[in-house]
Formats: structure tokens, C-alpha cells, sequence
């Protein structure tokens, strides 16, 4: 089966380099998509084109899209449908086809505020070392605010925080210049390994070759949560996911050349916090609970210390509640 791009008229020239190109992977998003691209077409900063790229969604994603680009003939869109090859397919198709200077992603059920792509800029122009931006983003789920991402670390190269730390960049909150991913070779296609994984490890890629980071503490996006979601939705992606991260931080903790003497024991750590985050979101798929203690079982042979620190798990998770309480109400 084979997909062509999606002829659009633009009022826009596309012979010329644009600052901005928008990545959006579609797939069964077509409940979500409109109000992603509202989000972005509603940005103060307009020097932008927007790229989708259809992986052979089986909803009709695709005509709410082609119908929303012959609505805007101010914008400039490139559509492209393709057979499905995952998340990092998606994204390369719409990367190889772009020609801005930046790649900023946004999921297809995610938002921007209107002045991200402004304040983007503005970071990339005082900066000129800078390679990847990223800003905190809320998390939406049935109309109210309900947790946030937050990054807290300002290291760059910052490879060590991302492998013992966890993944700190949402996709839909990251801009990155297309030659830093054109020298990494692109996000990965290895749907076995990495599937909705694949911008971890394609983070931890850039981090290592010692690109610079920029992490804006403002909040400019919000992650909605949903029952579509890539990443929820099911116990066996939730498997992939799991099985992806410790992938992840197997493959990286290997490619370092400088590990420190207590490395050993940060590594297990970070597979214990892995394992012990999917056990709490395996409850709901299951009536009975034994793939939640088979994996908090894993967790505790890599870190025996593990029940020390759940207190300290807890104690976070109701200061974040709270935190959240007090946001919503300035």
C-alpha cells in the first residue's frame, strides 16, 4: 500500500526556509485534532508551517484534517499519509519533509498556549549555542487541571540526569533544531524496543553528543489525558512502555564511558523506580492485581531499599496535589 503527500494550496512560499515546522503524528486522533490545531494556528508567532502525517489511521483522523487545512488556506500545511510504522515513523516522515529551522512536536490531543512558539524563539535567539528547548507543561484530564511536568534540572549536557533520572522533556512541550536530529539519525523506527518510547531515547541521543539544553520555566502547554491516549489505554502497551524505558536505560548506561564508582547502584535505582511506577498503573487493567506485585517484586530484587522510600513517594505525590490546588486558584 502505498500513500502520497496531500496536495494543499498555501498562500505561503514554499521555496523559502520557515522558522517554525509543527510535527503532528496522526493516529486515531480524529476526536482530539481539531482543537490541537487551533492551539496552533492560534500562536502570536505565525512564521510556521504545520506537517501531519497520517500513520494509516483507522478512524477518519484524515478527512477532519483535510477538511480543517481547506478551512485555513492562510496556514501552510503538508499532509502526508504513509503505511503505519509507529510513533518515530511518523515523526521522521514529517521531519524529512520539513523546512524549518526548528522542530517543535505536539501530539495530536495535546494544546499549546498561545504564546509557546514566541517564547521558543526568543530562547533560541539569545541562545545561539542552544540546541533543544523545553518548557513545563500542565496535565488535563475531564476539564481540570490534575498534576503538571515540571523540569527542575538545569544541567546541560545533562545525559546523566535523563538516564538516572527519567525522562524530562514532553514530547509535545520540546522544539528542536531539525540538523541536531538529522546529525542522531532521526527518532528510532524500532517499534519492538522503543515503541512510545522512541523520543526517550532519542533525548538521551542528543544529550550524549553534548548538545545544549534549555529548560524555560514557564508553563506553555498542557498534556490532556484520555482514554485514546499513545501511552494509556492498555495493559499491553503499558508493557511496551515499561520494557522500552529499561531498554532505554540499559542501552545508555552501556554507551557511557564515565561512570562513577556508585553508577552500579543509581542504575538499579532508576530500574526499581521504572518497575514500580508501571506496577501502581497496571490496577486499573486488571481484576486481579498479579502483574502489579509481580512487577513491585522486580522492583524490590533491583532496590531492597525500595520500602524505605515509598513515604517519601507519597508524601510527594500530596504536596503536588496541593500545589496544584493553589495554582488553579491565582
Amino acid at each position: 500500500m502505498t500513500f502520497n503527500k496531500y496536495d494543499v494550496s498555501c498562500k505561503k512560499d514554499h521555496s523559502r526556509e520557515v522558522k517554525f515546522s509543527v510535527i503532528i503524528p496522526l493516529y486515531n486522533g480524529a476526536s482530539t485534532i481539531e482543537a490541537t490545531l487551533d492551539s496552533v494556528i492560534g500562536q502570536t508567532y505565525k512564521d510556521f508551517e504545520i506537517i501531519l502525517v497520517n500513520d494509516e489511521s483507522p478512524d477518519n483522523v484524515g478527512e477532519i484534517v483535510k477538511k480543517y487545512i481547506i478551512k485555513h488556506p492562510d496556514i501552510c500545511f503538508i499532509y502526508i499519509e504513509q503505511p503505519n510504522k509507529g510513533l518515530g515513523g511518523a515523526r521522521n516522515t514529517a521531519i524529512r519533509n520539513a523546512t524549518g529551522e526548528i522542530c517543535s512536536f505536539i501530539d495530536q490531543d495535546d494544546v499549546w498556549y498561545p504564546t509557546k512558539l514566541e517564547i521558543v524563539l526568543k530562547i533560541f535567539e539569545k541562545f545561539t549555542h542552544v540546541s533543544i528547548v523545553c518548557h513545563n507543561s500542565y496535565i488535563r484530564k475531564g476539564g481540570d487541571i490534575v498534576d503538571y511536568c515540571e523540569i527542575v534540572s538545569q544541567n546541560s549536557p545533562l545525559h546523566r540526569d535523563l538516564l538516572f533520572g527519567g525522562n524530562l522533556l514532553g514530547v509535545s512541550a520540546t522544539s528542536v533544531k531539525r540538523c541536531v536530529i538529522e546529525d542522531v539519525d532521526f527518532f528510532s523506527e524500532d517499534i519492538q524496543n522503543l515503541h512510545f518510547i522512541e523520543d526517550y531515547d532519542l533525548w538521551m541521543r542528543i544529550a550524549l553528543k553534548g548538545y545544549k539544553f534549555y529548560f524555560i520555566s514557564d508553563f506553555l502547554s498542557e498534556y490532556i489525558l484520555h482514554g485514546a491516549n499513545y501511552s494509556t489505554g492498555s495493559a499491553k502497551k503499558l508493557e511496551f512502555m515499561c520494557r522500552g524505558e529499561l531498554f532505554v536505560d540499559k542501552k545508555h548506561y552501556q554507551l557511557r564511558v564515565d561512570k562513577l564508582p556508585l553508577d552500579w547502584y543509581r542504575s538499579r535505582i532508576r530500574k526499581a523506580n521504572i518497575l514500580i511506577s508501571y506496577a501502581y498503573k497496571f490496577i486499573p487493567y486488571t481484576r486481579i492485581p498479579v502483574k502489579s506485585v509481580l512487577y513491585f517484586a522486580k522492583a524490590i530484587s533491583y532496590d531492597p531499599f525500595l520500602f524505605l522510600r515509598i513515604p517519601i513517594k507519597i508524601l510527594r505525590v500530596i504536596c503536588r496535589k496541593i500545589i496544584i490546588k493553589r495554582r488553579m486558584k491565582r
